[in-house]
């Protein structure tokens, strides 16, 4: 409900219009109960034809005007909501691709996703109809006055139950918002249950964890349900509440204007007409009961999108440097696995010139590939500077940093888009020749060469379809096509056969022959042996560096 009427606010002739026009449809609201009374007032006791047609055709002047009034009533709501709906959706999803990388690995995917997700919820509570059935609440009033015209007491009357109605609704309101967040994470935990157990169906079943899996499930299904089922309940409730108010008010208004019109304060026209105000006043009442539960989901997403937005961007402006040589110092460096405080490395110094290989090794969990996305200005380090031809990295544009990267990460994840899409995800204006170039240097051409559509071929879900080695193989092609002056590649030739090897071997040592600066995680030693510097992170807390003069490796294959 903020929601809606934040945005009306923002547009004060727009909101003046919409506020004029839901007046005038309750204004002219009035005209059938008018007509009712009319007619059982002067034309049934007397029979006179033309006083029918007169007001037969009146109240359906009434009627079309009212018609009229609502569809600019419609249109205007529209206009109000327009523009405010993709402008949140853009800003959650830039927000989900520019926030900092060490900052969104402490969300779970699940939670990020539900996020995303409450793009929808919004959506759909925060439309016209919704608007316009808020609007008509105030103006019950309308109808309330007719009715104190009427009779006082009877307005009275529909005032306590209206009141009453009023009431129970904003605490069923409050009372749903207070237990939407349990539904949500309910909701959330069993999504990513799912989601993990379609993508791992093989582990299902190669370790028997179907009866496992099946009994997670269960019980979380069952903690959603329940949650759902308490606030079906908690609305059921409340619409029962007022449905009961609703009839209370129907009986007491003919029983007590029964009696007014034995006392001869009332007549038998006006007691119809008195119970169809009452009715018609409760109605907008009733009708936001039915919004309860979208205006509390919406409200929640909000809050989250709202949470989302602000947590810190990556820095997007800064420092380019002309003509980047690849030269790369590190001074004091610390760091760690995001989120944690202890250093997997502290003090840490090493300066590489340009066409510099190093060769960065140590065991499982050692950091390297922590040590890679930090060159990569994914993660932040702890303490001390890394410098890019003595430019602090943290006064260089991130963007345009890593334009000038080689960067083929442990496990390559992709868009969903075309295998041509996604080799271009870093320079768009990559050309056809350029393309061949990197899938040739990456050993991709005889796999593309075997699909139906070649560099056209889509990729879903990541990748995570194709085999390990030929998503490496993608992933080098993509960290060729920048072209950049510094390569940081982390275990580069995992899970490839001897041809991915040999198409790794010969491209870094193409790379090095061009004068780049290499930076290679793992322990292939065949990499090791062709490295002059070897940064060794199994030493804790302080990693070793030994230089050495390279022996024949891929740079002289």
């Amino acid at each position: 409900m903020g929601e809606l009427l934040k945005r009306l606010a923002d547009r004060p002739v727009l909101l003046a219009e919409l506020l004029v026009a839901s007046l005038l449809i309750n204004i002219l609201g009035l005209a059938s109960t008018a007509f009712v009374m009319l007619v059982l007032g002067r034309y049934v006791p007397y029979g006179v034809n033309a006083t029918l047609v007169t007001l037969t055709t009146g109240v359906a002047l009434a009627a079309l005007l009212a018609f009229g009034f609502r569809e600019a009533r419609r249109r205007l709501a529209a206009d109000a909501l327009d523009g405010g709906q993709p402008d949140r959706a853009g800003s959650a999803f830039a927000a989900l691709t520019g926030i900092r990388s060490a900052v969104l690995d402490r969300l779970p995917v699940a939670a990020r996703m539900e996020t995303m997700r409450g793009i929808d919820a919004v959506d759909r509570a925060v439309n016209p109809a919704n608007l316009s059935a808020l609007l008509d609440v105030p103006f019950s009033a309308v109808t309330l006055l007719a009715l104190f015209v009427l009779s006082p007491l009877l307005g009275l009357i529909a005032l306590l139950c209206m009141t009453l109605s009023v009431t129970l609704t904003l605490l069923g309101e409050r009372w749903t918002r207070n237990r939407l967040h349990g539904v949500v994470t309910a909701e959330s935990a069993v999504q990513s249950l799912v989601a993990s157990t379609a993508s791992g169906a093989d582990t299902a079943r190669a370790f028997n964890a179907a009866g496992w899996l099946q009994s997670r499930w269960s019980r979380l299904r069952t903690a959603a349900t329940d949650s759902r089922d308490a606030i079906a309940a908690g609305q059921g409730f409340v619409g029962s509440a007022t449905q009961f108010l609703t009839a209370l008010q129907g009986i007491a208004i003919i029983a007590v204007g029964a009696v007014l019109c034995v006392k001869g304060e009332l007549n038998t026209a006006q007691l119809i007409g008195a119970n169809i105000l009452a009715g018609r006043a409760l109605g907008p009442i009733n009708r936001l009961v039915q919004l309860i539960e979208p205006l509390a989901k919406a409200t929640l997403a909000l809050n989250r999108l709202a949470e989302f937005a602000r947590l810190p961007r990556e820095q997007v402006s800064g420092t380019a440097i002309r003509d980047y040589a690849g030269r790369l110092e590190m001074t004091d460096l610390a760091f760690a696995y995001p989120g944690a405080t202890t250093p997997l490395a502290e003090h840490l110094s090493l300066s590489l010139t340009p066409g510099a290989i190093l060769a960065v090794t140590g065991p499982n969990g050692s950091g390297k590939t922590t040590f890679a996305r930090l060159l990569l200005g994914l993660t932040d380090p702890l303490r001390g500077q890394v410098l890019a031809d003595g430019v602090d990295m943290r006064q260089i544009s991130v963007e345009w940093w890593r334009r000038q990267v080689c960067y083929l990460p442990q496990e390559p994840d992709f868009i969903d888009g075309s295998v041509a899409d996604n080799l271009r995800l870093a320079n768009p204006d990559l050309d056809e020749d350029g393309l061949h170039r990197i899938v040739a240097a990456a050993g991709l051409k005889s796999w593309l060469d075997g699909t139906a559509k070649g560099r056209d071929t889509p990729l879903a879900e990541g990748g995570r379809h194709l085999p390990p080695g030929i998503r490496r193989r993608l992933g080098l092609a993509r960290a060729l096509a920048t072209g950049g002056r510094l390569c940081v590649f982390d275990d580069p030739t995992e899970g490839l056969d001897a041809e991915g090897q040999a198409a790794v071997y010969a491209t870094l040592g193409q790379l090095a022959r061009e004068g780049r600066t290499l930076v290679v995680c793992g322990n292939d030693p065949t990499i090791v042996r062709g490295a002059q510097l070897m940064l060794d992170l199994g030493c804790k807390p302080v990693p070793r560096l030994i230089a050495a003069p390279a022996e024949k490796g891929p740079a002289d294959a």
